[in-house]
């Protein structure tokens, strides 16, 4: 048994983008199933995923009461004999005011601490895969045994286009690709 699940994150609606770009339903048609890393925003953009397929998230740090009222800081998923992790990833970002200008200075420190906290968030849970989001940078990579997978952000930066994700999980492999918006 294989499935295709649409990936995305940090959609910002309407705080950074007006709705959903309707490419993201158009790349998303035929998917199994949706999953959503966080900082989404408006519920508006969950209820316009669920009829292309049922869809699951996570809150991040730009959602509001709401949105954290309604959904869980992280979830794992098991299917196709696979389990997958679901987090935004944010709270690696907390750390004092000497570390941020670190990170300021050095980028690649800030992303290898995101990735140590995705990883810690399931530490002796048996994950496969990891999806994640808050950086607003595409993805993919295995660390050890877990694949590491962010979509990026449907939100065009720095003169980049929006991306999501799409990972085909079958039971003997998790491959996951990024495609522009």
């Amino acid at each position: 048994m294989s499935m295709r699940i649409g990936v995305l994150s940090d959609s910002h609606v309407p705080d950074i983008l007006p709705e959903l770009p309707p490419r993201v339903c158009e790349i998303f048609n035929g998917v199994d199933l949706i999953f959503h890393a966080g900082d989404i925003s408006s519920l508006a953009v969950l209820q316009q995923l669920e009829p292309i397929a049922q869809t699951f998230a996570v809150y991040g740090d730009r959602d509001n009461w709401q949105i954290k009222h309604y959904l869980q800081e992280k979830q794992r998923l098991d299917f196709a004999r696979r389990s997958v992790g679901l987090v935004h990833g944010h709270r690696a970002w907390q750390v004092d005011v000497w570390t941020r200008v670190i990170y300021h200075f050095n980028p690649s420190l800030r992303s290898q601490a995101l990735f140590n906290h995705v990883l810690r968030e399931f530490a002796g849970e048996h994950v496969d895969a990891i999806v994640f989001g808050h950086s607003h940078t595409p993805y993919i990579k295995v660390h050890g045994s877990v694949l590491l997978f962010n979509p990026g952000s449907v939100v065009p930066r720095n003169g980049q286009p929006g991306t999501v994700g799409l990972l085909e999980v079958s039971q003997n492999a998790i491959k996951g690709r990024i495609v522009t918006v």
